[in-house]
């Protein structure tokens, strides 16, 4: 027999109470909450919630400061402090909660109405250094939800009782400071007013040993190197929008106290140049801030902009006061030289679980503007090896970061990186071989794909001594060999696709064939009795002439090519080149033959019914070319693709093989 459970009438009362308190400071029902309290002040402390939150907590929680005023009236003067010590299930104070909130005028109330109050110096500092579960104090948890405002507030109050500078020092339980959580919640401009508070942040580890710089350095979306391209009209908006900060007194006080300026000379000019140009910016912003209210899209990427510009300015105040680079450096277990054989695969030895350094972190995550700051502020960090004795250009080739590696070699200093061997063996052509980091690349078909990937390991290939491919790894594999068997698959996919297409598009040219050819002996208004066109003399008759002639040629010039893809080997080399320019041409024809095929049922129709009115005409213009619009909006992509690649190959041709310099004829590509 089950056992009932029984709750007593009181009980039932309670519960009833608790929902409607609930309830109300969910609503921001401030009456409603006084009805309830008024008589019954005790209940303010009573838990309303399964995480024991009082009514106080999710008031703080909400930020409402007439739902707060209400509250704190009713709170007994030697409560207060009582009050101010209460946590939930997370251990978390009304000041923790207050602290998330976009309200600092909440924060206030609650600080001078309950803090304050009653409460002695050396209290108050407790209350304000009290610490949740996870170690957080209420400055700590303003700085994680990001609300630079709140952070600057309970920093102030932290200053009138206590030593700010300690609070600024204190780390979760899992090693974050307060820098490293700002950082990892992308609230930047927190961030940057924290740094400028105590530069010592920039330099504190959590427990996997990483910096605020580390992080940041991994975070790919915060800086537009490494943000996935856009559309055109985003691109234009992005680079249209202002790039400071529209609140001038912001913009100073983020400034980084790092460096001296000149105070002496010049400064009256300088100050009507600075003036001029914060009007400018005033009126910019004032008029994209209009466009952005009702315009959504423009809102999303002025604050994407925002992000990218307040990121930049971390990273080059973290920059400057991070040295986690200078620790011992990594000597490489394998010298700059060719290995032209094995005598046994070897295996590299385990290595600590050090982590890299921001720069190579940047390069991992393919973050241009990191790599560049770093290098401007110290240019000898570029001969930098890692724990598995690779340098920058290694991992920014193994990872697939282009952007960062043609920053790289482009610089005097790399030049002798590209001889560099890694402790596995590896030369920066055996990672640009490797499809270990591999994400599909930038390209639509299969044939293309594999074009790029051989497109890109013969770009690497071009910055290596000639005899570096000869060079095995400790696996005894070159380079060579490594890059097909990593893409063995990718040739199967890319093949069938090209057979698959070639077949298709060979049918459809040899209907258009089949078509035109029919159109040509059987002439619109048919034939005199010698045998000539009755419509012989009409303008319009050699136009559709013309136009079948057109047709026929090019669908059986795209039969021949087509056939002609079918027929060849479909190797490797076949993709670097010659395929994807032979899928242009038979493109190209097929497409044209399409649109003649067109114009030829255009022009019969124009001549045998003889239509007299215009918009008739029109109409039949435009019915004509539906079929050929429809073709070329869901193709266009696709011709573009392989139209591009071929006049790349008939450029890059042109550059390898023409007398004098013709580097300008390079088309530098995103892999």
């Amino acid at each position: 027999m089950e056992k009932a459970v029984g709750v007593s009438k009181p009980e039932m009362n309670a519960f009833a109470e608790m929902k409607d308190s609930y309830e109300k400071v969910l609503r921001n029902d401030a009456q409603g909450l006084q009805a309830i309290y008024q008589n019954n002040r005790d209940a303010l402390f009573n838990q309303i919630t399964a995480c024991k939150d009082t009514v106080f907590h999710i008031a703080a929680y909400k930020g409402n400061e007439e739902v707060l005023q209400v509250l704190v009236k009713m709170v007994p003067p030697a409560k207060k402090h009582e009050l101010l010590k209460m946590k939930n299930i997370y251990g978390n104070t009304i000041l923790h909660e207050v602290a998330t909130s976009a309200n600092v005028k909440a924060a206030e109330l609650i600080i001078k109405e309950l803090l304050q109050s009653g409460n002695e110096i050396r209290e108050q500092e407790e209350i304000l250094a009290d610490r949740n579960k996870l170690g957080e104090t209420p400055l700590f948890r303003a700085a994680e939800y990001g609300n630079k405002e709140m952070v600057m507030h309970f920093a102030d109050e932290i200053k009138r009782v206590g030593n700010v500078q300690n609070h600024y020092k204190y780390t979760r339980n899992d090693g974050l400071s307060i820098l490293h959580i700002a950082v990892v919640g992308q609230h930047f401009e927190t961030a940057m007013w924290l740094l400028n508070q105590k530069q010592e942040l920039a330099t504190l580890l959590d427990k996997n040993g990483k910096t605020s710089l580390h992080l940041l350095a991994s975070m790919a979306t915060a800086f537009k190197s490494s943000t996935p391209p856009t559309r055109l009209l985003k691109e234009i908006i992005y680079y249209c929008l202002p790039s400071n900060p529209c609140n001038e007194d912001e913009s100073n006080e983020l400034q980084p106290n790092l460096q001296n300026k000149d105070l002496e000379q010049g400064q009256a000019s300088k100050d009507r140049l600075q003036s001029d140009r914060s009007k400018g910016s005033k009126l910019s912003c004032a008029i994209w801030g209009c466009l952005a209210k009702g315009w959504k899209m423009i809102d999303r990427i002025w604050n994407q902009k925002k992000m990218h510009v307040s990121a930049l300015k971390l990273a080059k105040m973290l920059i400057i006061a991070d040295a986690s680079w200078f620790h011992e450096p990594h000597e490489p277990e394998e010298p700059d030289t060719i290995c032209l054989e094995r005598k046994e695969e070897e295996e590299a030895k385990d290595q600590s679980p050090e982590p890299d350094t921001p720069l190579f972190v940047a390069a991992k995550s393919g973050i241009v503007e990191i790599v560049k700051e770093i290098l401007a502020h110290y240019p000898q960090l570029i001969e930098h090896i890692n724990r598995r004795g690779r340098n920058i250009l290694h991992v920014a080739i193994l990872h697939r970061k282009n952007r960062v590696y043609r920053f790289v070699k482009d610089m005097e200093e790399a030049k002798r990186l590209v001889r560099g061997i890694d402790n596995d063996g590896c030369s920066i052509l055996h990672h640009a071989a490797d499809t270990k980091y591999y994400q599909g690349g930038t390209k639509q078909t299969p044939a293309l794909k594999l074009q790029q990937e051989m497109q890109w390991f013969e770009d690497v290939k071009s910055e290596v001594p000639s005899h570096f491919t000869m060079h095995r790894n400790k696996k005894n594999i070159t380079a060579d060999q490594l890059f097909k068997d990593m893409h063995q698959e990718q040739l199967k996919t890319a093949q069938e696709w090209v057979k698959n297409t070639s077949t298709s598009c060979s049918t459809v040219a040899v209907l258009v064939a089949t078509v035109v050819f029919a159109a040509a002996y059987t002439a619109p208004g048919g034939f005199m009795s010698d045998g000539r066109p009755i419509l012989l003399e009409k303008p319009m008759y050699s136009f559709f002439t013309v136009m079948d002639v057109a047709g026929l040629a090019s669908s059986l010039t795209s039969v021949v090519i087509f056939l002609s893809i079918l027929t060849s080997s479909l190797e490797f080399e076949d993709f670097l080149n010659n395929l994807p320019r032979n899928l242009s041409l038979g493109f190209t024809f097929l497409f044209f033959s399409v649109t003649t095929t067109m114009l030829t049922f255009t022009a019969t129709i124009l001549l045998l019914i003889h239509l007299q009115k215009t918009w008739t005409a029109s109409l039949t213009y435009a019915a004509a070319f539906l079929p050929v619009c429809v073709f070329a909006l869901f193709q266009f992509p696709l011709y573009y693709e392989y139209f591009v690649a071929a006049v790349k190959s008939i450029l890059e041709y042109m550059r390898n093989n023409l007398p004098g310099n013709w580097e300008f004829l390079r088309i530098k590509d995103d892999y």
